[in-house]
């Protein structure tokens, strides 16, 4: 198999896995699509007008007595088809239909019996199968055997009416031959024999197979309705998720975000990890934020993440409670942890440790305050986290926020082995975030995206971002997970609290110093 086929399959494979889940997402819809459609194809059923039909089956006989009883071949013998054709268009004709319409007393016209009915010949047989359809089984078969009769009847007065002619033809010839002559003696013999024959006029064609009274209505039963109505509501529901995912530019799975940020991901927090607004009561929803934190760990041995920023592309992804959480987890680890708040539009941090969060960074941005007096530590039998709130909002974040101030409160808290984790702005509705990734002491960012909220639009602009500036991502953690007990976290949760003594870090690791990098310019 070559490397192309292989691309192709995997790519085939991809496709099918999307479509599986997108049905899987909008189930409730396919759902109701096919019970929909079954339901109306069983209404219309059930409204319908039934028609039963009704089969006479009838024997005929080319040629016609007179032709036996004088020893002459009928014309056409050699072509059976039109012979057949010919018999088809005798009992389907509108006399035959007028005395069927005489005999049964109906009121119809002698056009709505030949619609009622239908003629053909049976394959290689010389039958005609007479074939009524009404709305009742009782009609149809005396219709059927109806039209069977008056088939006979009418090919019966044909034979006659040929034999009178013939006799009449031959008397004719006999008067104008003398008498005692043989030629007059052979003529008068075969008037004899058509006279013997009318005895038998009609004898040519025999009904074989009477029609019975139809039990059931004719085509697809109920059944077979509700069947097919199910098949058509499918089709149906398969046109209407694909036609909607089409048009939904939201992503709907990490290894898209993945992606599209063109950056590896490093854990997935389920929608259970989000139920409880308190930090402290999150305490046992941390595993993703352990997984996280090891991903962090292995991605620090080959570049600096001291001092990581935490940011998505639009607000409500949930970048705040990661960040949170993130610190909750690493300080668990008895590393010194801050957690610093630079959204100074909208801050939250606050409402996350149930605090008063009106002093904070601000003051220490203006000179009011030192940044480590404003550290606060907002959870109980957690030492190692401090936290930075954003204080009053200033009038001026994008200014603020590009300051040499900044830079070296910035500095100034990741001293010592320090991690200072940074709850940033979202990157497209404002600059803020924008100007924090020109910073050259933040050595990475942490991108969050959230299932069903993030568009397709929203990545690629975050990711046109991050390209124009220095600080590089180091991965995403995607949130908005619906099954967290797929992803078994549940399962391995220890519900005690860590130890106090570092067990992912190494010593060195804790004491390596931070990696200054003056020299950094922002890429083109």
């Amino acid at each position: 198999m070559s490397a192309y086929e292989g691309l192709e399959r995997v790519r085939e494979s991809d496709g099918l896995r999307n479509m599986l889940a997108a049905m899987r997402r909008r189930w409730l819809l396919v759902v109701i699509v096919m019970i929909a459609s079954t339901a109306v194809a069983v209404a219309l059923y059930e409204r319908a007008t039934k028609s039963y039909s009704a089969t006479a089956s009838v024997a005929f006989q080319a040629g016609t007595l007179s032709d036996s009883a004088l020893q002459i071949s009928p014309v056409g013998t050699s072509e059976p088809q039109r012979e057949a054709n010919t018999e088809v268009l005798i009992a389907h004709s509108p006399e035959v239909a007028e005395a069927v319409r005489k005999q049964l007393g109906l009121n119809s016209t002698s056009k709505d019996l030949l619609k009622e009915v239908k003629v053909e010949v049976a394959p290689s047989a010389d039958v005609l199968e007479i074939v009524a359809a009404t709305s009742d089984p009782t009609t149809s078969a005396q219709l059927a055997n109806a039209f069977a009769e008056q088939y006979i009847a009418f090919r019966a007065n044909s034979e006659l009416e040929g034999i009178s002619k013939a006799q009449t033809k031959l008397q004719q010839q006999i008067a104008s031959l003398p008498a005692g002559s043989s030629e007059r003696t052979a003529l008068a013999q075969s008037v004899q024999r058509l006279s013997e024959l009318r005895a038998v006029a009609g004898g040519g064609a025999n009904i074989i197979g009477r029609a019975s009274v139809p039990s059931e209505p004719s085509g697809s039963g109920l059944k077979t309705t509700a069947a097919i109505g199910l098949l058509v509501g499918i089709a149906i529901a398969f046109s209407l998720v694909f036609l909607l995912e089409s048009l939904d530019r939201r992503v709907k799975s990490a290894d898209e975000f993945a992606r599209d940020y063109r950056a590896p991901l490093l854990s997935s927090v389920p929608q259970s990890a989000f139920r409880q607004a308190l930090a402290q009561q999150r305490t046992h929803a941390l595993e993703p934020y352990r997984v996280l934190r090891s991903a962090l760990d292995f991605a620090a041995v080959t570049r600096d993440l001291d001092t990581l920023l935490i940011t998505s592309a639009v607000s409500g992804e949930g970048k705040t409670t990661v960040a949170v959480d993130l610190a909750h987890a690493v300080a668990l680890t008895g590393r010194r942890t801050v957690l610093m708040e630079l959204d100074l539009r909208r801050p939250t941090l606050a409402r996350h440790f149930a605090v008063d969060g009106r002093t904070g960074l601000s003051d220490a941005l203006v000179g009011h305050a030192s940044a480590a007096s404003l550290l606060a530590e907002p959870l109980e039998g957690v030492p190692a986290l401090h936290v930075l709130f954003a204080g009053r909002l200033p009038h001026n974040p994008a200014e603020l926020l590009a300051s040499g101030r900044l830079i070296e409160i910035i500095a100034e808290l990741a001293e010592q082995g320090t991690m200072v984790i940074i709850d940033a702005p979202p990157l497209n509705p404002v600059a803020d975030a924008q100007s924090l990734l020109n910073l050259s002491v933040i050595d990475g960012a942490l991108l969050v995206a959230r299932l069903g909220l993030t568009t397709r639009d929203d990545v690629h602009r975050a990711r046109t971002a991050l390209d124009n500036h220095m600080v590089r991502p180091v991965g995403v953690v995607v949130t908005g997970l619906r099954d967290s007990s797929g992803y078994g976290y549940e399962a391995y949760e220890t519900r005690e609290e860590e130890s106090a003594a570092p067990l992912e870090l190494s010593a060195d690791v804790l004491a390596r110093p931070r990696r200054t990098s003056p020299a950094r310019q922002p890429r083109a």
